[in-house]
């Protein structure tokens, strides 16, 4: 304590960032200050009445500061460390990555529209971010309507010699095989950065002018094409059309919070236009209204590509001046940052404030719908304790073709994705689903064991009694006990198929020592463990479609250590074909030009292990 007292007397009274550090020496709060000696001594007085203090105050053992020239230095530099260090005590908004945004590859000479996570670092024009993946997914279908440009990877598209069935149906127009000149492709992506804009007016006077010029020109066929895209433009304009007074770029941000979760809402008017309806859930909040959403906007707005002119804010935050000239000079240009107190803007701000309200509610009555189902589940199953954590198996093959087996992980009812895990059967030369699962159960428990790792409260496969009986021995030979499973057998259906006027039958859970499966009825626990071993069944077979594509492409070679493009190409022309390497003997893979003894060896372990393929 002798030495933050003294790092407390030393701090220098100027602009900077803070860093507060555990016993541990983990970063668990960040902060910036005009002047660094008033503001951090200010946590260590009775001064400061935020609801954090007790519990940072207690856990400070150590602090860090980095001075800057400027307070908006400090501003960017602090929102850079928390990106960086995702301290405990800071806001928790979900980093951009997480959010679906818009890609414009404007650095390819044609360019094309993707989805991204991950939209830092790029020379191309971002457009986003996208709370909903489900809309903005909708988004990009409708663009590939109105702006036909290509789809197809940069890969594909520079090794074409004649353009793609997109082309055909009139969807692409053809650049890779030269069927339209770069100026005219130039012009689709002109259409789709202005639309992405809001700028939807100005886009159809400009489609206008070239129908009437290409009429003008005898060109009917094509002014006809102009005609349905300026319709179908017109169409969708319409359907999201909610304007205001003035045509400008505008964010309207609303708050609303219950204890320590938070909703803040963004209404995006572009050209005056209402395009973008936007909630960020926050969550274990610990800091007052005004931090939060202060530390909202810097991390919200920090290498945007797009910054609105005006953003409206429900009340004032300590260091809008600061936040305002920080946008401005982030956009180039002005930046108004105010709240404001009557009219059409105080209007949408409380109208952002209800999104906001509304999208909380409905939030934790879902979270409740969950909390039951789970609930329900642990009667239901008669276990020991809630599943919050549920792991779900499940095996895909063909006979004994590219047998593969998956796992997924629900946390709280909903897919952790982070937790997946992919399994290619090694040891099963023969077509048997048991001994698939117990391979890869066994894979699954043992490194857990080795590694010390929590197991989950609840393990589902799907199956019948036959593959919880194989759990069972992989868990008594593994010397684990108290882990809660149980088997969920697919619904019969063939009955129902022959008479539609038969019920289904309802899904049955065979549990250890219980004899008798359990007839699940409809309902919420029902529902719960359906979704689950369905999302296992999609993964097991997603992975298994995969590598089946890849044993068709021959790119099955790349996952073999040592082989890269270039040892393969070698061996696709020395073979002629992927399968006449897969039943090459060693000494034939040995002798391919380039291919070393380690590496014939790799690949004809490699292909062994598959079985017969």
């Amino acid at each position: 304590m002798d030495d933050l007292e003294n790092q407390l007397r030393n701090l220098p009274s100027c602009a900077g960032v803070y860093l507060f550090k555990d016993e541990k020496g983990a970063v668990i709060y960040v902060g910036k200050a005009k002047n660094l000696h008033s503001r951090v001594r200010s946590y260590f007085s009775d001064t400061d009445s935020r609801f954090l203090m007790p519990f940072l105050q207690a856990r400070i053992k150590d602090l860090e500061f980095i001075v800057t020239d400027t307070e908006k230095e400090a501003l960017i530099l602090e929102n850079n460390l928390i990106k960086k260090h995702r301290p405990r005590y800071n806001l928790r908004l979900r980093d951009d990555k997480t959010y679906f945004h818009l890609r414009l590859t404007t650095s390819e000479k044609f360019p094309r529209l993707l989805l991204t996570r991950r939209p830092d670092k790029t020379k191309d024009l971002i457009f986003g971010p996208f709370a909903s993946s489900k809309k903005v997914k909708e988004t990009i279908r409708l663009l590939q309507i109105l702006f036909p440009l290509r789809r197809c990877e940069s890969r594909r598209f520079l090794s074409r010699e004649r353009p793609c069935v997109n082309y055909e149906i009139g969807k692409c127009p053809g650049p890779c095989a030269g069927k339209v000149a770069e100026p005219e492709y130039q012009e689709y992506v002109h259409q789709v950065i202005k639309f992405l804009r809001g700028q939807g007016k100005e886009l159809i006077q400009d489609l206008t002018g070239r129908m009437k010029q290409t009429s003008e020109q005898l060109e009917y066929e094509k002014a006809a094409r102009l005609r349905d895209q300026i319709q179908a433009i017109k169409d969708t304009l319409e359907k999201q059309k909610v304007e205001v007074s003035l045509p400008l770029d505008r964010d309207v941000i609303g708050y609303f919070r219950l204890a320590d979760r938070a909703v803040v809402y963004r209404l995006g008017y572009r050209n005056g236009i209402l395009i973008l309806g936007q909630p960020y859930f926050l969550s274990r909040i610990q800091l007052d209204h005004q931090e939060t959403l202060s530390s909202f906007l810097k991390q919200l707005y920090l290498g945007q590509s797009f910054i609105p002119r005006e953003i409206l804010l429900p009340f004032p935050i300590d260091d809008q001046d600061l936040i305002q000239e920080w946008l401005s000079d982030q956009a180039k240009r002005k930046v108004e940052v105010f709240v404001p107190e009557r009219g059409d803007k105080a209007g949408q701000v409380e109208l952002a404030n209800t999104n906001a309200r509304q999208a909380l509610e409905s939030s934790r009555e879902k979270e409740k719908i969950k909390q039951d189902a789970i609930q329900e589940l642990k009667r239901i199953l008669r276990l020991n304790k809630t599943p919050a954590w549920i792991e779900c198996y499940d095996i895909s093959n063909l006979g004994e073709k590219l047998a593969v087996g998956a796992m997924v992980k629900f946390l709280n009812a909903e897919p952790e994705k982070s937790g997946y895990r992919k399994y290619r059967i090694k040891g099963v030369d023969a077509q048997n689903d048991y001994q698939m699962m117990k391979e890869v159960l066994f894979r699954r428990f043992q490194r857990a064991l080795a590694e010390n790792q929590p197991l989950p409260d609840l393990v589902i496969l799907d199956g019948g009694k036959g593959q919880l009986n194989v759990a069972l021995a992989v868990l008594t030979e593994l010397k684990i006990k108290n882990l809660e499973l149980a088997a969920l057998a697919k619904e019969r259906e063939m009955a129902a198929a022959k008479s539609p006027d038969l019920e289904k039958k309802p899904e049955r859970i065979y549990l250890p020592r219980v004899r008798d499966p359990i007839r699940l009825k409809p309902g919420p626990a029902q529902n719960l463990l359906v979704r689950i071993r369905d999302e296992a069944h999609r993964f097991a077979l997603a992975y298994h479609r995969k590598l089946r594509q890849k044993l068709t492409r021959g790119s099955l070679l790349l996952e073999i250590p040592g082989i890269g493009e270039k040892k393969k190409r070698a061996l696709l022309k020395h073979f002629g074909s992927l399968k006449r390497i897969r039943e090459a003997s060693l000494e034939q893979i040995s002798s391919a030009p380039g291919i070393s003894e380690k590496d014939a060896e790799r690949i004809f372990s490699f292909f062994r292990s598959w079985g017969k393929i």
